[in-house]
């Protein structure tokens, strides 16, 4: 687990990557996170920090056009890239 100052607590790469992984199996998950992000984590029992939220929610929300099929392969490339890819050295949400 990191602590990242200033940025609203703690950030798991495997939490986030919990939820794309669920995002990708679970069609009714996917449809719940673009439709409700926050309702979704709870009812799937994912306590998310603030930043992880925003992550997700920033993700989801440049995703809005894009059919769940381009979503869930974008998730799926995205995962395939693991280990991190950003700078620090953190799995990250790309918004292509």
């Amino acid at each position: 687990m990191e602590r990242q100052e200033g940025t609203g607590g703690f950030r798991r790469d495997e939490a986030l990557m919990a939820v794309a992984r669920l995002s990708i199996s679970d069609p009714e998950f996917l449809n719940g996170l673009r439709a409700d992000l926050e309702s979704a984590l709870w009812r799937y029992g994912f306590a998310l920090s603030p930043q992880e939220t925003r992550e997700a929610r920033e993700y989801f929300a440049a995703k809005t056009g894009d059919r769940d099929d381009d979503v869930v392969r974008d998730l799926e490339n995205q995962l395939r890239e693991y280990p991190p890819v950003d700078a620090n050295g953190w799995w990250r949400w790309r918004i292509h």
